[in-house]
């Protein structure tokens, strides 16, 4: 499939699931690749969730073959990949606020946004670097590791 699917915009991506022009896995695919690929040099996730992002994307995928007429009206975000600041509690996966001393937590519950945002149906992919606790605005100062600027490492 385009190997630019990651480089779309939401309404883009929303466009191209509605008219099946590529499948929820095929872009969420694309969007873990492209951390793969970037992410060594970035350091911009603290967590990637690649088998429950596809696990889910095979999960829109299915109901996207029921084809429900209202799908996309009741679900706006319906398989969109997107990644959370490390900040956001979210259910059984990784959340560290950015500092070590809380680095296995995995919480048993989604913070609200993250549960409004699955219920609009989006697929959460990962969980991104930041400064310790909140601490700061740069992503310099996370407990892990500095996060770049992928315009100008």
């Amino acid at each position: 499939m385009d190997n630019k699917l990651s480089d779309l915009t939401v309404k883009e991506a929303r466009s191209g699931l509605q008219t099946s022009r590529f499948s929820v896995r095929e872009l969420t695919a694309a969007c873990l690749e492209r951390i793969k690929k970037t992410d060594g040099s970035l350091h911009a996730f603290l967590t990637v969730d690649s088998a429950g992002a596809l696990r889910s994307a095979a999960e829109k995928d299915k109901e996207l073959q029921g084809r429900q007429a209202d799908l996309f009206s009741r679900c706006p975000l319906f398989g969109i990949p997107l990644a959370l600041k490390d900040l956001f509690t979210t259910e059984d996966l990784r959340t560290t606020a950015g500092s070590k001393i809380i680095e296995d937590y995995q919480p048993p519950f989604d913070a609200t946004v993250v549960r409004k945002l699955k219920d609009a149906g989006a697929i959460i992919i990962g969980k991104t670097n930041e400064d310790a606790w909140g601490h700061g605005s740069s992503g310099e100062n996370s407990d892990y590791f500095p996060t770049k600027n992928p315009y100008d490492l």
